[in-house]
């Protein structure tokens, strides 16, 4: 498979319906309705950009705005991006913007672009599946901050 076929499979993705939901009772079915996972074979992630991705994003998240604003629910969503690195993959999800807080829980890091898990995920030397024996860098063990894109999408 090429970069151009890799991203027309994806191109489903960009026109599935959300779940929009009315209160924070509801998160647990956004949140099981509104997941993507994606993953990546590691010969295509050197032909593959961060451009490519953003661009690719953009459409989703501009076809996520155009069903908020047609919905007939009154809240808006909130996009957000991140990297599973333990399953190899990039993932994002919408919640109302009724949540004051994403689901994570671990410690988080708010990031202005998208930029930097994308390089992540296009970086990362086991996007076949983390080795059985482990992995290690050999560097010190810091606590775990998840890094996350983030942007709302209003009513």
């Amino acid at each position: 498979m090429d970069k151009d076929q890799y991203f027309k499979n994806l191109e489903e993705i960009i026109s599935d319906p959300i779940f929009i939901g009315t209160s924070k009772g509801e998160l647990e079915e956004e949140i099981n309705n509104n997941m993507w996972r994606i993953t990546l074979e590691q010969q295509l992630a050197c032909e593959i950009s961060i451009k490519d991705f953003i661009q690719f994003f953009s459409a989703v998240i501009q076809d996520r705005q155009v069903q908020v604003t047609n919905s007939s629910e009154k809240n808006g969503m909130i996009f957000y991006l991140w990297f599973d690195w333990m399953a190899s993959q990039l993932r994002f999800n919408l919640i109302s913007n009724v949540n004051e807080h994403l689901p994570f829980q671990c410690e988080i890091e708010i990031l202005d672009s998208m930029e930097e898990i994308i390089n992540e995920f296009l970086e990362w030397p086991f996007l076949n599946g983390l080795p059985i024996e482990g992995y290690s860098d050999g560097s010190e063990e810091k606590p775990y901050i998840l890094k996350v894109f983030k942007t709302i999408l209003n009513k």
